[in-house]
């Protein structure tokens, strides 16, 4: 059964903990809570406390939450691109001499655009895990506000389970087959840009002007 917390302390810095368990923007808390974004501002930053409505609504999402906060399960970890080691290429006879000046510039034109493809997988990595959160809290989230066949006083009127149903369906992504992965498509295809990279780098290297 979900009851309000007692401690107004606890309800504010649980603000900040669901957010971020389930992904959601202050905009997005807000609108469950039944408050304005700043007013979310001010609860996770501890300088106002919640309403009591806003505290009951912060305590049936908290049971979500894994231990010790509530009885959830941790969120799924972002998957992690993995740095393979960089082939060299097998080349034919090569013409001599080699000039170490051009070769010399060519490694560092490859070291300035791998530099700029890490700061882009960084944030394509970025956008791909929040989506991949998305996907996941969106049933748990589901779970944590259906009705219960206990007494709820959180959740259990007509009116509080319409108001949740809103929120839910205003979270709900676009169905699967509507939805372009553009991200992680994008992010394949600079992985693939790397390794190649990575590959001219490694194979310039064994060149013998430049060992």
């Amino acid at each position: 059964m979900a009851r309000a917390l007692s401690n107004a302390v606890a309800s504010n810095s649980l603000a900040a903990s669901i957010r971020t368990h389930f992904g959601l923007t202050q905009a997005e808390l807000s609108q469950y809570l039944g408050i304005s974004s700043s007013q979310v501002a001010h609860l996770e930053a501890g300088r106002r406390r919640a309403t009591p409505l806003a505290n009951l609504r912060l305590t049936r999402l908290a049971q979500a939450l894994p231990p010790p906060d509530g009885q959830g399960r941790p969120a799924p970890l972002p998957p992690a691109t993995e740095a393979l080691p960089a082939p060299v290429l097998p080349l034919p006879p090569l013409p001599g001499p080699l000039a170490p000046a051009l070769l010399a510039r060519r490694q560092r034109q490859l070291a300035r655009r791998l530099a700029l493809l890490l700061r882009d997988e960084r944030r394509l990595c970025q956008q791909v895990a929040a989506q991949a959160h998305r996907r996941w809290a969106g049933p748990v989230l589901a779970a944590a506000l259906a009705p219960r066949p206990t007494p709820d006083p959180a959740g259990a009127t007509p009116t509080e389970q319409a108001h949740a149903q809103r929120w839910l369906a205003a979270l709900a992504p676009a169905p699967p087959s509507a939805q372009l992965p553009e991200a992680a498509t994008a992010l394949a295809l600079l992985l693939v840009r790397r390794a190649a990279l990575q590959a001219e780098a490694a194979t310039l290297a064994t060149l013998p002007g430049l060992v």
